[in-house]
């Protein structure tokens, strides 16, 4: 992996002044790449999230015994990545993929709060991508901290599409957590090997990162630069949530309407809900505007 040093590094502007005004969300939005929203949800809206994929990982062997699972602390000894772990085992994709079929993971993104901030943002009536991801760094490689990136190059479609990350708990400096390289989206679309390199970044870079407390939402452009920061910890999971929204009539690529990995069809994830979830296949009842790319 190749991570850029952070050399010039300020805290995160807080955006609550532009809540309920969209002309400045959106300006603000433009000029930084992003909007940082401290304490948008209740903590009690999280932390079932965290419970309930904490819980996952703990049957599937990952947690360390007689500590609380809520606490996130991994089995001695254990580390994976299902981003490099190539191939990924089959266990792991079975550990993942109980995350994807939880109920409360896949209607995390639909939050009333964050669903009205997007449509405020976007300005138009808003589609949430259902290949809604969880993020699970363990402590102990930081070779595999995420390169700095845009996410247009996996995502597609509009590039007027938004990256509401969340963290499942706090995020210390320890553990680590995002960084956004602000205004880098006025850059527009780059070449992903010049980005992920870090040939298009330098030292006057100025980067935004603040440590997270749970119930803090950070939304960001799909061509704002980004990257992981290390999690330092001996032995703390790090866990967040990401979900792209774009306005319906938009370009949407027609990967993004599967599960992340595609390690199992939603038939399989979907197979212990109620047979008339609402939830299940939402997506088909919209009117979307469905792109295949190469």
């Amino acid at each position: 992996m190749t991570r850029v040093a952070m050399r010039n590094v300020e805290p995160f502007v807080d955006c609550r002044d532009v809540l309920g005004n969209p002309a400045r969300l959106q300006a603000r939005a433009a000029a930084n790449g992003y909007l940082y929203f401290p304490g948008l949800l209740p903590a009690a809206d999280v932390l079932p999230v965290r419970h309930d994929v904490l819980q996952v990982a703990d049957r599937h062997g990952l947690l360390r015994a007689g500590v609380e699972p809520d606490a996130g602390i991994r089995k001695e000894g254990v580390y994976i990545d299902l981003e490099y772990d190539k191939p990924t085992p089959p266990a792991l994709q079975r550990f993942y993929n109980d995350i994807l079929s939880l109920r409360s993971f896949n209607a995390f993104p639909h939050h009333a709060t964050v669903m009205d901030l997007l449509e405020a943002l976007i300005g138009a009536p808003t589609f949430v991508h259902p290949r809604h991801i969880c993020h699970v760094l363990f402590p102990g490689r930081f070779d595999h901290t995420t390169e700095p990136h845009q996410d247009f190059h996996p995502v597609r479609g509009t590039r007027d599409t938004w990256t509401v990350w969340i963290p499942l708990g706090d995020i210390d400096s320890d553990l680590g957590g995002v960084a956004i390289a602000c205004g880098s989206n006025q850059r527009g679309y780059l070449d992903n090997a010049l980005v992920t390199s870090g040939h298009v970044l330098d030292d006057e870079t100025v980067w935004h990162w603040s440590p997270f407390r749970c119930g803090d939402v950070l939304v960001f452009n799909s061509l704002t630069i980004h990257q992981g920061r290390d999690n330092i910890t001996a032995d703390t999971i790090r866990l967040s949530t990401s979900a792209r929204y774009q306005a319906i009539g938009e370009p949407v690529d027609a990967a993004a309407l599967q599960p992340h990995w595609r390690w199992a069809d939603w038939e399989e994830l979907y197979a212990g809900w109620e047979q008339d979830d609402p939830l299940k296949y939402y997506w088909q009842a919209l009117d979307l505007n469905i792109r295949t790319y190469a």
